[in-house]
C-alpha cells in the first residue's frame, strides 16, 4: 500500500529540500570565515550544526511510511523553521559579499554586559542605505522563555530554546546565542524534528489547460474512427453542409479526448477548405481577442485597405473562399461576444457556408452555440479502446505482454479505474512504463488513492496518482507552473531559468550545467506526460492540459496562491503561502466600476496574506499596471523576494517594488513590458548579489549603464533583445561573472581596463553563440591563449 508513504515522503522531502538550501551558503566555508572574523562563528556553526541534525532526521524519515497525524504539521513547522534559516544566512551572505567588493570586509560588532551581540553593523555604508537590518544575538536564558509561547515540552527542557528559536517565520534578521548541542535535543529545528521522527512509526521500508494547436500529437485516434469519419462527411457534403454559418459543437468532460478527435478531424477536412484557422479560446471569450487572432492566421489578399477594420479583412479574404474554424476549449458563452465574432464570418460569396466547431466540456455552452439544434457527445473510450491506447502508452512499439505476462492481469484492473478516459490512461500508462514489476504496479493499483472518485467521471485521483510518484524535484517543478495562467504557452528556456530562479535546480554533476540539468527535468516531466511538446517554427512550446494545471493548483496550494478576477472575492490565503501570482485580465479594466470593484479586492489580501514571508512574485496583464498604486502598498514590505515576473508591465520596476534596495535575496527577474524608453530599471538592480537571472529579452524602457554588472558574481543568464547585444559587450570585467552561461558579444579593449580577452578565459560555462569583436588589439599570442576555447564544451559552433 503507497497512499499515506507516499503523500509523507513529499512532506519530508520538501523539509529536506529547504535544509538543503538553508545549509547551501555554509558548504563552502565561505560564509563561516566571513562569520568568524566578526566573532559570529559559533552562532553561525551552531546554525549549522542544528540544520545538519534536522537534515540527518529527516533523511533516516525517507520512504518509511507515518501514521502519527501530528507528523504532517510537526514536518510544516520544521520546513518554516528552516525558511527562516534559509532568510537569516542569505542575508549574511549578501553582505559577505558586499563587504568584499567595498573592501569592508571586518564588520564592527558592538557586545554587551551579557556577552551578546545587540547589533552588527556590516559598514557604515550598509547602515546608511538601510540594507543591513540588525541582527540580534541574544542569550538563551534571556529570550528562551519568550519564545517558548508556554510550550510545556519547552518549559520541561528548562526553556532552552536553539538557533532558530528567535527567528519569526517572517525569516528576518534575529538569531538567538548558541544553541544547546543538537544531540540534546535543545535547539528548536533539532527538537521538532526528533518529534517528528518520535511521532513516526516504521512499517515498511520500501516504499491551464494547454494552448492547442491543430497538430496532431496521438498519431493513431483510439475508439473513435467511426465517429470522426461521420463527422467528416457530414461536413463535406452531409448535414453540415449548407450555405449558410454552421456551428458544430462537441461536448464532453476534461480530459475525454475531445481536443485529440478535432485534430484528426481539422487534418481531414483541410482540403476541403480554403481557409482553415485553429484557436484555443479557453477562460477568456473575447471576441476582439479573438478576431485580431483569426486575422493574424489568414493569408492577406491583393487590394487589403491600410485603415480596414479586422472585421473588414476577414469578410475581405472570405469573400470567395470557405473558411473552417476550430474554437477549442470554449468554457464561457456571452452572446454579445458572440454574435460579435461570428458576423464577418456569415459573409461569403462562395456556394457553402463557413463552417465552426466549437469543443467545450459545458453542454450549456454547446447548446447556445450550435445552429444544428443538437451536439456532438464524445463518449468515454470502451474498456477495450482504453486498454489499447493504455499499452501503447506502457509498451510503445513492443508487442505488450510479452515480455511481462505476470502485468496483465493487474494491468487490467488499472485500466478498469481509469474510466474510459484518455488522458488518465496516458498518464497512469507513463507512470507504470518506468517500472515494469509486479510490486510496483499491485501498489498503484491497490492505491486508496482511487477511493477518492467523486463519480464516473473523476479522473483526478488518477493523475494525482502519477504526480504522487514522480520525484520529488519533478514534483516541485510541475507544481510551481500553478502560478501561470491556464493556457500558457512555455519556451524550454523561459521555464528552466524560472526554475533556477526559485532555486530548485541543483546540479550533483560537475560536468553538467545547471540549464541542462533543468531542461533534463523538463524532458522528464513531458516523458511522464504532465507537459505536451507542440513544435512550432520558433521552437518548441511546452503546455499543461487544464486538468493537470487544475493538479497543480491542488498540490501546491500549501504555499502558492493565484488570484484573479474570479477567485479574488472569496479566496482562502493559508498563512504558508510563499509564492504569488495575480493575473489581471482585460475584462478587469472594461470600465470604471469594474476596475474599482477589482481594485479594492486585490487590496484586501494584504490584511490576510503574510507579505513578508513572499518569496515569488509573479504579475500578468497587459493592464495590470492600472493597479501599481495598489501593488506598491500591497508589497511594501515583501522584501524576501528572490523571483519577480512582471509580464505587461508599463511602468518602471520601482512604481511597484518601491525598496527594491532591500530585496537582497533576489535571484530571477524578468519583465516583459511595453515600449516607453520612460520607464527605467531600478538603481540598485547591480548590488542584487543573488540574481542568478535576469531576462529582458522583452523589456522596452531604457537599459542604463551595464558597466557594473559584474558585481552579480552569482549570475548564470542576462537575457537582452537582439538589437540590444552591445549591453554584452559593455560588461566591465565580466570574467568575474564565473557561472555566466550566455555572452552573446565581446569587444576586446573596448576600454583601457576590464576588457582584455584573458577575461573570456575565467568563463568556462558559456553556450550558445559568442561573438569576439576587435581581435585586432590583440598584441601578443599569450594573450589569445588566455582565451582558453578549449575549455569551453558548451559553445556552439
Amino acid at each position: 500500500m503507497v497512499p499515506a508513504s507516499v503523500a509523507m515522503d513529499f512532506a519530508v522531502d520538501a523539509a529536506l529540500w529547504v535544509l538543503g538550501k538553508a545549509l547551501a551558503p555554509v558548504t563552502d566555508g565561505l560564509l563561516e570565515s566571513w562569520a568568524a572574523s566578526d566573532g559570529l562563528g559559533h552562532n553561525i556553526d551552531a546554525l549549522k550544526m542544528e540544520l545538519l541534525y534536522a537534515q540527518g532526521m529527516l533523511d533516516n524519515a525517507q520512504g518509511r511510511e507515518f501514521r502519527s497525524p501530528a507528523l504532517k504539521e510537526l514536518l510544516h513547522k520544521l520546513r518554516e523553521l528552516a525558511y527562516g534559516a534559509d532568510d537569516v544566512l542569505d542575508e549574511l551572505d549578501y553582505f559577505r559579499i558586499q563587504d568584499a567588493f567595498d573592501g569592508t570586509y571586518h564588520a564592527a560588532a558592538d557586545l554587551d554586559a551579557q556577552g551578546c551581540i545587540d547589533g552588527l553593523l556590516l559598514n557604515a555604508r550598509h547602515t546608511a542605505r538601510d540594507t543591513a537590518h540588525k541582527l540580534r544575538l541574544s542569550s538563551l536564558c534571556s529570550r528562551g522563555a519568550s519564545a517558548s509561547h508556554g510550550d510545556p515540552d519547552d518549559e520541561a527542557e528548562g526553556g532552552k530554546q536553539g538557533c532558530l528559536c528567535s527567528i519569526p517565520t517572517r525569516g528576518r534578521h534575529q538569531i538567538s546565542s548558541p544553541p544547546a548541542s543538537p544531540t540534546n535535543n535543545g535547539g528548536c529545528i533539532s527538537k521538532v524534528a526528533s518529534r517528528a521522527r518520535s511521532a513516526a512509526h516504521i512499517i515498511d521500508t520500501t516504499m491551464n489547460r494547454p494552448q492547442t494547436t491543430p497538430n496532431i500529437v496521438e498519431p493513431e485516434l483510439f475508439g473513435r474512427d467511426g465517429q470522426k469519419k461521420s463527422i467528416v462527411d457530414d461536413i463535406t457534403h452531409g448535414k453540415y453542409c449548407t450555405n449558410e454559418l454552421t456551428v458544430v459543437p462537441l461536448v464532453g468532460p476534461g480530459g475525454i479526448g475531445k481536443t485529440t478527435l478535432t485534430q484528426h478531424i481539422f487534418r481531414e477536412l483541410e482540403s476541403s477548405f480554403q481557409v482553415s484557422v485553429w484557436i484555443c479560446v479557453s477562460l477568456d471569450f473575447n471576441a476582439d481577442r479573438l478576431i485580431q487572432e483569426i486575422v493574424n492566421k489568414i493569408p492577406k489578399v491583393n487590394g487589403e485597405k491600410d485603415n480596414a477594420s479586422n472585421q473588414e479583412l476577414i469578410e475581405q479574404t472570405l469573400k470567395s473562399k470557405r473558411l473552417l474554424l476550430v474554437l477549442d476549449d470554449v468554457w464561457t458563452y456571452h452572446e454579445d461576444e458572440w454574435k460579435k465574432l461570428l458576423a464577418p464570418l456569415k459573409h461569403n460569396d462562395g456556394e457553402k457556408g463557413n463552417v465552426v466547431i466549437v469543443t467545450t466540456r459545458i453542454p450549456k455552452v454547446a447548446s447556445m452555440v450550435t445552429t444544428t439544434n443538437s451536439s456532438i457527445n464524445v463518449e468515454r473510450l470502451s474498456h477495450e479502446d482504453t486498454m489499447s491506447f493504455f499499452e501503447v502508452c506502457v509498451f510503445g512499439d513492443q508487442r505488450p505482454w510479452e515480455d511481462h505476462p505476470e502485468l496483465r492481469d493487474v494491468g487490467n484492473r488499472i485500466v478498469t479505474k481509469l474510466k474510459g478516459f484518455p488522458l488518465a490512461a496516458k498518464t497512469v500508462g507513463r507512470l507504470l512504463r518506468n517500472q515494469l514489476t509486479l510490486d510496483h504496479w499491485t501498489r498503484v493499483a491497490e492505491s486508496r488513492e482511487w477511493e477518492l472518485q467523486t463519480n464516473d467521471i473523476d479522473i483526478m485521483p488518477a493523475l494525482k496518482l502519477s504526480y504522487d510518484y514522480l520525484p520529488f524535484h519533478l514534483q516541485q517543478c510541475f507544481s510551481y507552473c500553478a502560478l501561470f495562467p491556464e493556457d500558457y504557452e512555455f519556451g524550454s528556456k523561459e521555464l528552466t531559468h524560472f526554475w533556477i530562479g526559485l532555486g530548485i535546480i541543483r546540479s550533483h554533476d560537475q560536468a553538467k550545467r545547471t540549464e541542462d540539468v533543468a531542461l533534463c527535468y523538463l524532458d522528464d516531466l513531458v516523458n511522464h506526460g504532465f507537459f505536451r511538446k507542440n513544435e512550432k517554427e520558433n521552437g518548441p512550446r511546452y503546455v499543461i492540459h487544464d486538468l493537470l494545471h487544475d493538479l497543480a493548483v491542488k498540490v501546491s496550494s500549501y504555499e502558492c496562491l493565484c488570484i484573479y478576477s474570479s477567485n479574488v472575492r472569496s479566496i482562502q490565503i493559508p498563512a504558508s503561502v510563499r509564492h504569488l501570482s495575480i493575473i489581471v485580465e482585460n475584462t478587469d479594466v472594461k470600465d470604471i466600476i469594474t476596475f474599482k470593484e477589482y481594485n479594492s479586492y486585490l487590496s484586501a489580501p494584504g490584511k490576510r496574506l503574510k507579505v513578508q514571508n513572499l518569496r515569488t512574485l509573479v504579475l500578468f496583464g497587459e493592464y495590470h499596471g492600472n493597479f501599481a498604486k495598489t501593488f506598491r502598498g500591497l508589497f511594501r514590505e515583501a522584501r524576501a523576494l528572490r523571483t519577480i515576473f512582471l509580464s505587461g508591465a508599463s511602468y518602471s520596476v520601482d512604481a511597484v517594488l518601491l525598496d527594491f534596495s532591500e530585496l537582497v535575496h533576489l535571484c530571477y527577474l524578468r519583465i516583459k513590458s511595453v515600449r516607453n524608453k520612460d520607464m527605467c530599471l531600478p538603481s540598485a538592480l547591480f548590488r542584487s548579489y543573488h540574481l542568478e537571472v535576469i531576462d529582458l529579452e522583452s523589456w522596452g524602457g531604457s537599459f542604463g549603464s551595464t558597466s557594473e554588472m559584474s558585481n552579480l558574481v552569482k549570475l548564470r543568464h542576462f537575457g537582452v533583445p537582439e538589437h540590444s547585444l552591445k549591453l554584452h559587450s559593455s560588461i566591465c570585467e565580466v570574467g568575474k561573472l564565473k557561472f555566466l552561461e550566455e555572452l552573446r558579444r565581446f569587444e576586446v579593449g573596448k576600454e583601457t581596463k576590464g576588457f582584455e580577452l584573458s577575461q573570456l578565459g575565467e568563463l568556462t560555462e558559456l553556450g550558445g553563440s559568442l561573438g569576439i569583436y576587435n581581435l585586432e588589439k590583440v598584441q601578443k599570442k599569450d594573450e589569445a591563449n588566455e582565451l582558453k576555447l578549449i575549455h569551453k564544451n558548451h559553445l556552439s559552433i
